[in-house]
């Protein structure tokens, strides 16, 4: 079939200027409100999901652990300030009796 450019013409402005939906159209507008959905809907609740999941398998046992073990390493922490308080202690008194004896060294030299 052969066409004139008017005709021609026509058929495109036709097809241009319709207000019926395609099937293309239609698909095109099902695929943007699947997007939407998705996007608004779908993945939220995937995130949050996501989100319970991760809290329950990491971060709550994780917490469950620090609560465990804390006073364990509060009572070795304390140990550890123990021991520095007695370590000093020690040193004053093995400086105390340095002095002593040279205090004793130096009465009897006169």
């Amino acid at each position: 079939m052969k066409y004139s450019n008017s005709e021609l013409r026509r058929l495109l402005n036709h097809v241009i200027t319709s207000k019926k939906d395609t099937e293309l159209a239609k698909t095109l507008k099902e695929i943007e409100s699947n997007r939407d959905y998705i996007d608004n809907v779908q993945l939220p609740k995937l995130l949050k999901l996501h989100d319970h999941s991760f809290k329950a398998k990491c971060v709550d046992p994780m917490f469950d652990l620090y609560e465990k073990h804390c006073p364990i390493l509060e009572h070795d922490a304390n140990i550890q300030n123990r021991t520095a308080l007695v370590d000093r202690d020690l040193r004053v008194i093995e400086m105390t009796l340095a002095l002593i004896k040279s205090g004793k060294e130096t009465k009897k030299q006169p």
